[in-house]
């Protein structure tokens, strides 16, 4: 094995020193490059393996909440029309009493109407009996008095 070494013109003892000086390095590098390269690296992976979690987290959420969201939406929708049909009940019912509370007041202003045309009739009824009463008490004075005055003339 001299003979190759020789041939080639390898020294077996700056062999030995190169080795020592490669595993040297070697040892230097593991050390402070290979570890924290590969501690960065699996540290990078987890990130990756965290972020695609929550990325698929995220989208159940916002698929929940688009869900939730048409819920809410049909919910809200179907209140509205109980509301809409509420308030035109209400409505219906409100304009029938104030229909029915109008026509009771005409009926209440024709009644009274109607008593105070007849008592109007009726005072001038009165009047009129009054005066006639009246007249045919002073036709009755005036034909006595030409009966008196005839009788004495």
């Amino acid at each position: 094995m001299e003979q190759i070494f020789g041939v080639f013109g390898v020294e077996w003892k700056m062999l030995l020193v190169q080795m020592a000086n490669f595993g040297l390095l070697l040892a230097i590098l593991w050390r402070f490059l290979y570890k924290p390269l590969t501690r960065l690296i699996e540290e990078r992976r987890m990130q990756i393996i965290e972020g695609v979690a929550n990325a698929e987290r995220a989208e159940t959420a916002l698929k929940d909440a688009h869900a939730k969201k048409s819920e809410i939406l049909t919910k809200a929708t179907l209140e509205a029309e109980e509301v809409v049909t509420a308030a035109r009940k209400a409505a219906k019912e409100k304009e029938a009493q104030i229909l029915k509370e109008a026509e009771e007041r005409h009926e209440r202003i024709l009644m009274e109407a109607s008593l105070k045309g007849e008592e109007l009739k009726r005072e001038a009824l009165e009047e009129s009996r009054e005066g006639i009463a009246r007249l045919i008490v002073l036709g009755a004075e005036k034909t006595l008095r030409a009966d008196d005055r005839k009788a004495r003339a």
